[in-house]
């Protein structure tokens, strides 16, 4: 593990879309690059002590400390192939997007160790996964353009198909539900991102003005979003109406404290960020400004 201090420190942005938006610099706290092949994202265990990342080229989930970003154990050797997300349910358990083998991976957990109980299958490479306020699962089938919704382990419903036009998906990448019932979806191959109300009709979609390419995972955080906009090497801040309110990163690669390859990821607990930085097989933990 290598630990970074800084002592940069930037406020939130309260520009437009339209503006141009001052870079964020929180402080940098921590890094782990040890061992990691293309992390994809991560969940936050419900005790806030351990963050659970998919590691994904090594076909395993890797438990670190929250803080210090320590490696403290594996969990899934042998079982997962290529896994991209995973969250947690309301009972604790892990869910992981299990991409190679084609199904929702779901796992008790005891710390750094976890045992497989049970799976959703006959997804079309899952890379991402959410879990409703109601207790739905739901994946995307990055393969085929669809969402699947989950019932009590059964499938209720398939939600979309493959295209451009509204309520219409190419490789979706990732969905996150949030606590009044909508799903962010990120709709990668469109370069943009749709929300869906509880009923999953459309409510909005990103504004092309934010120059999105090839966006992955996002991250609910309250009030805020945080989006890893992957081919333009930056995370954006977005607010609930997915106007821009702050940058971090650069519109070019690089390996900095504020400079990334290709990030897929971001975890956040309203205190903390955690950016996946993919291609340069690491994860940063920021302090965030208040």
């Amino acid at each position: 593990m290598r630990l970074t201090l800084t002592t940069i420190a930037a406020a939130l942005a309260t520009c437009t879309v339209a503006s141009a938006e001052p870079p964020m610099k929180p402080p940098l706290r921590a890094e782990q690059a040890n061992g990691l092949s293309r992390p994809h994202d991560a969940a936050l265990s419900p005790d806030r002590q351990r963050l659970y990342l998919t590691d994904m080229a090594n076909s395993r989930i890797a438990v670190l400390d929250a803080t210090s970003l320590a490696l403290l154990g594996h969990i899934g050797e042998g079982e997962l192939s290529y896994p991209h997300d995973a969250e947690f349910d309301a009972d604790g358990r892990l869910l992981v997007a299990d991409t190679g083998n084609g199904r929702i991976a779901i796992y008790r957990i005891d710390g750094a160790a976890g045992e497989l109980v049970g799976e959703l299958g006959g997804l079309a490479a899952p890379e991402g996964v959410a879990v409703t306020a109601d207790g739905r699962v739901v994946a995307t089938n990055t393969g085929s353009g669809r969402l699947s919704v989950f019932r009590d382990g059964r499938l209720e419903r398939t939600i979309g198909a493959y295209g451009s036009a509204p309520l219409q998906f190419v490789r979706p990448h990732d969905v996150d539900a949030a606590a009044d019932g909508r799903l962010y979806v990120v709709d990668s191959g469109n370069h943009r991102v749709q929300v869906l109300g509880p009923d999953y009709a459309l409510l909005q979609s990103s504004d092309p003005g934010l120059g999105l390419d090839e966006p992955k995972y996002l991250a609910i955080d309250g009030d805020r979003l945080w989006l890893a906009d992957e081919n333009n090497h930056r995370i954006l801040l977005l607010d609930r109406r997915l106007a821009l309110r702050g940058v971090i990163g650069a519109s070019r690669r690089g390996r900095a404290e504020h400079a990334f390859h290709k990030p897929e990821a971001v975890a956040a607990d309203g205190e903390r960020l955690w950016i996946i930085d993919t291609h340069n097989d690491r994860v940063l933990r920021f302090e965030m400004p208040q």
